[in-house]
Order: structure tokens, then sequence, then C-alpha cells
């Protein structure tokens, strides 16, 4: 895995949505969130089936925000403008919050798709993750 390169990390609520559903992956590595889509097998009916991404816990520093309309299968998550909020250290947890669900019908099969990359610094310089992948610190050798 190269600096730059993106990689995805598929977050799924198997069968139907509720505002108690959750779900925790850890990122065992510093990465940058670059973009996050949601999509449903059954669309929400009545209202927005909506939540957040989140790093650490289901309190923790919003990453993304994400909308799926009444009727609608899919959205694009909005990312968060607060400085830092898409950067992840080794050993981060992020977690899908689902916050309101259709109201006659919720929608159900979701799977928030969380495109990243090993770029954990502003500027994608990449320091951190190359001294992981180069042995532990910055001068080895690979």
């Amino acid at each position: 895995m190269s600096a730059g390169v993106s990689q995805s990390l598929a977050m799924t609520v198997n069968g139907a949505v509720a505002t108690s559903s959750t779900v925790v992956a850890r990122i065992p590595f510093y990465a940058r969130v670059r973009g996050i889509t949601v999509a449903v097998g059954t669309a929400p009916v009545g209202s927005t089936l909506n939540g957040t991404v989140r790093k650490a816990s289901a309190a923790g520093t919003v990453v993304g925000t994400w909308s799926i309309a009444a009727a609608a299968t899919s959205a694009v998550a909005t990312m968060s403008a607060t400085d830092g909020a898409d950067q992840l250290a080794a050993d981060d947890l992020l977690v899908l919050v689902v916050a309101a669900v259709g109201s006659s019908t919720a929608g159900s099969n979701l799977t928030a798709l969380v495109q990243w990359d090993a770029s954990a610094d502003q500027d994608g310089v990449n320091v951190h993750s190359n001294s992981v992948h180069r042995g532990g610190h910055a001068g080895s050798v690979v």
C-alpha cells in the first residue's frame, strides 16, 4: 500500500435499519478519509434515512454526514469542515451512526463505503504512514 492510493472500507447494516444501528471498524494505521458514499437495498419511505460517520465513538468527532432521501437508494456524504476530522491515527475507530430512518419504511441493507488513503497529514506528506511501512522509523530501508 502506498501513499495516495485510495482504499475502501465497507460498513454494513444487514436487514432493517434502526436508530440503534451502529457499525464500528478499527483502522490499524494512519489514514485520511477522502469520501463517504451510502446506499440501501430498500429505500426509506416517508422521510429520510440519515446519520454520520464519526471517529472514536457514537459521540465522537464527525467525519461525514449523510442523508438518503425518501424513495432514494444512495447519497454522498458531506465531509466535515472541522480541521483534522478526516485524519485517522493508528488504532482509531470509525463508527457508522444512524440518526433517523424512514417514517413508514425504514430502509434496509445499508452500506457506507468509506474511501481513504494512507496520507494522514493535511499536506499529504504521509510521514506517519511511511514510517509504519518502512519498519517503524522513517529512515528504514524497505
